[in-house]
């Protein structure tokens, strides 16, 4: 996996390099301190990925400009565009989605760190349709549709509900278990026990039906509710984005 780190603080970018250095996978890693260096890079190499900090506060440029940029750019490869930043504003998320992003991690969150991107990264990579005329990545249109829905990005649980249905569009099964077939992938992704991926994403839904508007979840969410809970259960809600990622890719996957 060829990686593009831009990042204008060096104790970072360390941090990102000695990680590299102890993964189960091979990573060839390059950095870029700013703006200009990073285009220099992105124009002479071909990568399949970039962590870009969306801030670069010490550098000659943002990573917005960066985006702006490689809408332009044509390079020979589109790389798969994972924002690192302490900004949580919804509205920046939607600009930079809107310029390419496909998934944004905060730097500000409990479990963040070089590895969780790394694997996140290796994982999407390793499972994106392989169909050239895929213009949009299937990770960011999970992104999406977990977005409207009402899951909000400091939501903990909101990255294993879209690595769950990632896993479940790929597994080739109508009928997989969240048990057998999901939950095993994501513990060794995340490094966490299945009990707690579960317990996350159960309370990521419970919280995201209590703050979210009736009409939006309505709209956004078609399929079953559990009665009792008045909210889809986790089987629920991760096929019904299953299967609606399958029916929009079909023949990709």
């Amino acid at each position: 996996m060829r990686v593009l780190l831009i990042e204008d603080e060096a104790a970072h970018r360390l941090k990102y390099e000695k990680c590299a250095e102890n993964l189960p996978y091979k990573v060839e890693l390059s950095t870029a301190d700013g703006l200009k260096k990073a285009v220099k890079f992105a124009e002479n190499g071909i990568y399949d990925v970039i962590f870009l900090d969306l801030e670069l506060h010490e550098s000659d440029g943002d990573g917005i400009s960066f985006l702006k940029w490689l809408r332009k750019a044509k390079l020979k490869k589109t790389p798969f565009i994972i924002i690192i930043t302490i900004n949580r504003s919804y509205s920046m998320h939607e600009i930079v989605r809107n310029l390419g992003a496909d998934y944004i991690f905060g730097k500000k969150k409990s479990d963040y760190s070089p590895r969780l991107v790394f694997d996140f990264a290796y994982n999407c990579l390793t499972s994106r349709p392989k169909s050239e005329q895929v213009q949009d990545s299937m990770e960011a249109a999970i992104v999406r549709e977990v977005e409207k829905i009402g899951f909000t990005y400091d939501i903990s649980g909101k990255n294993y509900l879209v690595s769950a249905v990632s896993v479940v569009v790929h597994a080739g099964k109508n009928n997989p278990s969240l048990q057998k077939d999901v939950y095993p992938v994501l513990a060794q992704i995340y490094k966490k026990t299945d009990w707690s991926i579960d317990k996350a994403i159960r309370t990521a839904i419970i919280k995201t039906w209590r703050i979210t508007d009736l009409e939006t979840l309505q709209q956004n969410y078609t399929s079953n509710i559990d009665y009792d809970t008045g909210t889809p259960t986790t089987k629920q809600m991760i096929m019904y984005l299953a299967n609606k990622i399958k029916r929009d890719y079909a023949g990709c996957v």
